[in-house]
């Protein structure tokens, strides 16, 4: 039995970093070095390694299986699997699932890659662990003459200690659409409003830029759309500092938003996972739908052609006092605090999203 692929560890002064080449090169680890904080979620059954877990012949369920928590790649496709051009593309995407060969590796970067079967594509991570700074470069290449439709989605995870009830969510999204078929347990489906509040099954508002505490029962599954500029921000008093990842907002104009609170009684969580996950896309989540027909189409990417795009994802400081990052000059305003002073004398939703 071939071994499994030893993960690789990226070291700053400031970050440790680990990622698993034999399984789409996932970062399963981000770990501040000043607090000893992991920041990614870490699903109920931990890591797992794949070539000792068999085959179902269910996609999702694969997926599932072997998914550790973390940050993931997911293309050609994202959500339920699809037939495209005659071939299956399983749930969320072959890139994430098989082995990447790591062409170089030193302390602090590396560079992995890895050729596709479901489609002609090739594909190209480098990562670089520098100062506060994790910088993720991505590159998809079509090695066909003929053009190709690919999903493209970025799959950060964040869980505790570093996320709790104190946190909250700040971005340069100006809208949320939550999904038409599976929206969570809050949100209506398939309706769009300005972030950070939405309109919650009741009627009353739902300030998605509060992190739901543990236990709280809350499952959202939506999409933050209009961005002014390709960020987000997760302010995390209790853990003394913030991440803010920015990315190209023209390539992945979207980002998809996940909250798992404790809330799934069943398959796959029963109830074990706290989770919230912010996931930069090229495409809206699900099927074409009454009020956006355009949900699950994917670009093309044209013969020969490739998509590159750089993510930073950076640890900062907290304003002493406040539960917000400082923003640097000319990033768009806090979209929390600007809910905040469009209701004065409103009752905010709790945390809990009751």
């Amino acid at each position: 039995m071939t071994a499994p692929t030893p993960p690789l560890i990226l070291r700053s002064d400031q970050l440790t970093v680990g990622v698993l080449p034999g399984k789409g090169a996932d970062i399963v680890s981000l770990i501040d070095t000043a607090t000893g904080i992991d920041v990614l979620f870490r699903s109920p059954w931990g890591r797992r390694d794949p070539s000792l877990l068999p085959s179902t012949r269910d996609s999702q369920l694969d997926w599932l299986a072997r998914y550790p928590g973390g940050w993931q790649q997911l293309v050609p496709n994202a959500g339920a699997a699809r037939v495209v051009d005659g071939v299956l593309r399983g749930y969320h995407g072959e890139a994430a699932v098989v082995g990447w060969e790591v062409e170089t590796a030193d302390e602090s970067s590396a560079s992995l890659s890895v050729q596709l079967v479901t489609a002609p594509l090739t594909l190209t991570r480098r990562l670089r662990a520098r100062g506060p700074s994790l910088l993720v470069t991505d590159t998809i290449r079509n090695d066909s003459a003929d053009p190709v439709d690919v999903m493209w989605v970025q799959h950060p995870a964040f869980g505790a200690p570093f996320i709790d009830g104190h946190s909250t969510l700040t971005t340069g999204a100006r809208g949320v659409l939550s999904d038409a078929q599976a929206p969570g347990n809050v949100l209506p489906p398939d309706t769009a409003t300005p972030f950070p509040l939405s309109a919650g099954l009741d009627g009353n508002p739902i300030d998605l830029s509060r992190v739901p505490p543990p236990g709280s029962g809350r499952a959202v599954f939506a999409a933050l759309t209009d961005f002014a500029s390709g960020w987000f921000a997760i302010n995390s008093p209790s853990a003394g500092f913030a991440l803010r990842m920015e990315w190209d907002a023209h390539l992945l104009p979207y980002a998809w938003l996940w909250q798992e609170c404790h809330a799934t009684a069943g398959f796959p969580w029963f109830r074990r996972a706290y989770v919230i996950a912010v996931e930069p896309a090229n495409v809206l989540p699900g099927e074409p739908s009454r009020t956006r027909p355009d949900r699950g189409r994917a670009p093309t990417l044209a013969g020969r052609a490739s998509w590159t795009t750089t993510l930073t994802l950076t640890r900062t400081e907290l304003t002493p006092g406040t539960a917000c990052a400082q923003q640097p000059a000319g990033s768009p305003p806090d979209h929390a605090h600007r809910a905040r002073k469009r209701l004065p004398g409103q009752r905010h939703e709790p945390p809990a999203g009751q």
